[in-house]
């Protein structure tokens, strides 16, 4: 595909179009060939697919990244929108433009902002800016019919992707913490319950306490579904990496797995490993107040 797609079509139909070929119109259908570099579109995928296993940031942080990057192309295709209105309307027909409120205020400047590439893009992006967000300075605006269509249009866009980018914002940052949310939410039930059992105040502290120190624990518990979602190979790597430091502390687990370790010399899953996982897979984690009695 890019290959082809690197073709010189035009001057191969320049080539075809030449005065002895002028019966063959259909040459022209050449140029179509070019829409094949579209097909690189296709390899996206793959790149995402790829970068999905490499990443270490969260979907919603990633999520974030990108409606910033959306608000920076809205904002460069507003302010090219807003630019082309002093090509619509040329300096000479003598209608006032937006970019003459610089007259006075550059008149002992070298470069002005009409005149400069930079500096005028730079005008452009400060209006968007500010009409995007709805703050409204003032100081930039439309003063003939044709600056005032193009401004209304940009307000409509504006206005719709700004309130579609809050929305997500403010959905995607509410969510980014969920194991916090969730002990929050914990937090708050057992505020209900023991206020609707009437429960004494020395128990509802020493159940606060309890929740509130062993927070931890609680997110260790819902990672638990997450470890039960693997594969059979893949959960056995897990739990002997998350657990295996109680396995090397318990005499009889631990002899095992160092004698199952130097008889296999090819790095190979072995009988005595699966007892070892299926051992490690069975460990609870269990949970004590303080001066709480068990055993």
């Amino acid at each position: 595909v890019d290959l082809i797609s690197i073709a010189p079509f035009d001057l191969i139909t320049l080539l075809l179009g030449s005065k002895g070929m002028e019966s063959l119109k259909l040459v022209k259908v050449v140029r179509l060939l070019r829409l094949m570099k579209l097909m690189r579109v296709l390899k996206s995928s793959r790149l995402f697919r790829r970068f999905e296993v490499r990443m270490s940031i969260t979907y919603g942080s990633l999520a974030l990244l990108w409606f910033f990057f959306v608000l920076a192309i809205i904002t460069h295709w507003l302010a090219n929108l807003w630019a082309l209105t002093l090509v619509l309307v040329d300096e000479n027909q003598g209608v006032p433009r937006w970019v003459d409120r610089f007259t006075m205020q550059e008149e002992f400047v070298a470069r002005k902002t009409k005149d400069t590439p930079w500096k005028l893009y730079l005008a452009c992006v400060y209006f968007t800016s500010y009409t995007i967000t709805s703050v409204g300075y003032g100081d930039i605006s439309p003063v003939n019919t044709v600056e005032m269509v193009c401004c209304t249009f940009m307000l409509i866009i504006s206005g719709l992707s700004w309130a579609v980018l809050l929305g997500q914002v403010c959905s995607i940052v509410s969510n980014m913490n969920t194991d916090e949310q969730v002990f929050r939410s914990t937090m708050d039930e057992l505020s209900m319950m023991m206020r609707d059992r009437s429960m004494p105040k020395d128990m509802k502290q020493r159940l606060r306490g309890f929740f509130l120190s062993n927070k931890t624990g609680q997110r260790r518990q819902r990672q638990q579904r997450i470890i039960t979602a693997m594969s059979p190979g893949l959960r056995g790597e897990v739990v002997m990496q998350l657990n295996g430091v109680w396995v090397h502390k318990v005499g009889l687990l631990a002899a095992i797995l160092k004698e199952a370790d130097e008889k296999n010399h090819f790095d190979e899953i072995t009988p005595t490993h699966n007892f070892i996982v299926d051992v490690v897979q069975t460990l609870k984690m269990v949970f004590y107040s303080q001066a709480e009695t068990f055993g």
